[in-house]
């Protein structure tokens, strides 16, 4: 229990505690970090992030639409991860959040034509970081509404 701060304390219950603590650190990296890394490590491997990647039946897939799948569902397991019943989970969202706001700088200086920085300034990193902004923002009222309903719970 001595890894808990007293908020924590307070809510979770004796069986969450044990499951709380094999979260270990993992639980703190934001998954939009991986999805920042795939976005960089495609946009420098394949030149058209819209030029077909695969096809399934008539359906083509170009790579930017994989990976907005991807980060959607990243965004939905994000939410996920903070909807624990009786666990304050506000350091995960922060960190979220963090990223979020790393996402906005770096598309940001795209925009404004910075040196180094015209990987970011494009339609495909724009609606990643509108994905990542609202997920982070949904993940906040996730968060504050199981807190609520865990405390007047009792």
């Amino acid at each position: 229990m001595a890894d808990l701060s007293p908020m924590e304390t307070a809510v979770v219950a004796g069986a969450d505690r044990a499951r709380f603590r094999r979260r270990g650190v993992f639980r703190y990296i934001p998954g939009f970090s991986l999805i920042l890394v795939l976005y960089i490590l495609g946009s420098l491997v394949i030149s058209d992030p819209r030029a077909t990647l695969f096809e399934i039946g008539n359906y083509k897939l170009a790579w930017v639409e994989v990976l907005l799948v991807v980060a959607a569902i990243v965004a939905m397991w994000e939410q996920i991860k903070v909807s624990e019943p009786g666990i304050n989970n506000i350091t995960e969202a922060l960190l979220m959040g963090l990223m979020a706001v790393v996402q906005i700088v770096l598309f940001t200086l795209g925009a404004a034509e910075v040196p180094g920085f015209d990987l970011f300034n494009n339609t495909e990193f724009l609606l990643l970081t509108i994905i990542n902004v609202a997920q982070t923002m949904v993940a906040f009222q996730i968060n504050a509404a199981t807190l609520m309903r865990t405390i007047s719970q009792g």
